[in-house]
């Protein structure tokens, strides 16, 4: 590894390091650039004023929902209860369950062999634990040093992992899965890539959006399967329960739009603007047999409707097909087709920018990569004694806010999916391949 290569690795892992000091510090110093993590669930307000914050100021907010999940498994109570509604809850504070009872039943249990807060440090650690075999994992795949220390740097700066790592997810461990998924396949391993994303559908069900993937490489058998585990594991506990489908189903799924401060999808965009810029679109349009068809719906329709079907005909209508280009493709799918997108899920983008960079070394990806993986503006316009900053925001603040991370989003999905990937892998192909990995 060249003196410049070591240079940008050091750089990176004191960034991240920097990352995870702010974690570790009772001051959290990086908070203010965060919308999650300075509107809490842990703040107490008062005529919509903050008065207060509880212990931790919401750190750990998400893991201790799966925590106290955990708990009520082992109570037998319901999993889907809101713990900040329970004044027997064990966390100090918790978002709600939202997930398949999977989690609850393994990580949820096991971490109740611990106290709350070793049970979310310890989940802290095995996150970075995590990081570290993608790391190494690309270390695998690629010959050249210069071009290893950049993607490091890839999987090191991304600051959404610092939020991940605040709110204690698991996207980033879906993200690990995704990685890990295509490199089994490029290395003709379609057994782990099989069983790698089975368990991603049963863990966190957002990969359900890969079965194009699997239908198109001819994986049927390993769909039914991921059906049938999927079925297993989540069906009996839903359907014992009087209000396990309807909580599940409400909290997932639910048509509301309303776009929060920390709600970074093209949806919330769509409302923002529809919302700010023509408030009428939501009563004109036409009736479409029992269904009124406004410019809202149709708008948000299309947000869907546009990358679902780019994504569909990339991956059954190109030749030769191409994995790295239809998992990146529907993996973004997934930003513009949920209600709900949170800063920490573009952490599911790390593995697409290492992906495609690996392949392609095209130098419009750093651009994209820039802008996604810097912390939005929110510090300049936050009001931090609001429970809902929003409300005070000009029209401009409310479009930034919401948009800034969509920009390069769509910039990406733009760039893969007109074919200017494929175009710079062929470049990559037609010159020197003694630095590119053959197994991508």
């Amino acid at each position: 590894m060249s003196n410049r290569a070591r240079a940008l690795l050091v750089g990176a892992i004191v960034i991240h390091v920097v990352m995870m000091f702010s974690l570790v510090h009772p001051g959290h110093f990086l908070n203010p650039l965060f919308p999650e993590a300075v509107h809490t669930i842990a703040t107490v307000y008062e005529g919509g004023e903050a008065v207060d914050t509880l212990e931790g100021g919401g750190l750990g907010a998400d893991f201790f929902a799966f925590y106290q999940a955990g708990r009520y498994v082992l109570d037998g109570d319901d999993i889907y209860r809101r713990p900040m509604d329970d004044p027997d809850r064990v966390v100090p504070y918790g978002y709600f369950y939202r997930y398949l009872p999977f989690v609850a039943y393994t990580l949820g249990i096991a971490s109740n062999a611990v106290s709350p807060w070793t049970a979310y440090w310890l989940w802290i650690l095995i996150v970075e634990l995590v990081l570290l075999w993608c790391i190494l994992l690309t270390y695998r795949a690629v010959r050249d040093g210069w071009l290893f220390a950049m993607l490091a740097t890839m999987w090191l700066v991304f600051t959404p992992f610092y939020m991940e790592q605040y709110m204690g997810q698991l996207s980033f461990v879906m993200g690990a899965l995704i990685f890990a998924m295509v490199l089994a396949h490029g290395r003709g391993r379609t057994a782990r890539f099989d069983w790698l994303w089975i368990a991603s559908v049963i863990i966190k069900h957002m990969t359900v959006l890969f079965i194009p993937i699997m239908l198109r490489l001819k994986r049927f058998r390993t769909v039914v399967l991921a059906g049938l585990l999927l079925g297993v594991t989540a069906i009996p506990y839903l359907m014992l329960r009087e209000s396990g489908v309807g909580d599940f189903t409400h909290d997932n799924f639910n048509l509301t739009l309303y776009p929060y401060s920390g709600n970074m999808g093209a949806l919330a965009l769509v409302m923002v603007l529809k919302a700010r810029l023509f408030p009428m679109a939501s009563e004109i349009g036409f009736q479409l047999g029992p269904i009124r068809m406004t410019i809202t719906r149709m708008l948000i329709l299309g947000t869907m409707a546009v990358p679902t079907l780019a994504a569909l005909w990339a991956t059954f209508r190109r030749r030769p097909f191409d994995l790295v280009e239809s998992v990146s493709l529907w993996t973004m799918v997934y930003f513009f087709v949920f209600r709900e997108i949170w800063e920490y899920h573009y952490v599911l983008l790390m593995p697409v920018f290492v992906l495609l960079y690996m392949k392609t070394r095209a130098r419009v990806l750093w651009w994209i990569y820039a802008l996604a993986a810097l912390p939005t503006l929110f510090v300049f316009y936050d009001v931090p004694t609001a429970r809902s900053p929003e409300v005070h925001w000009s029209a401009f603040e409310h479009i930034l806010n919401h948009g800034i991370k969509v920009v390069p989003l769509v910039w990406l999905f733009v760039w893969v999916a007109w074919g200017f990937y494929r175009r710079h892998v062929t470049r990559a192909e037609r010159g020197s391949t003694n630095d590119l990995a053959v197994i991508l």
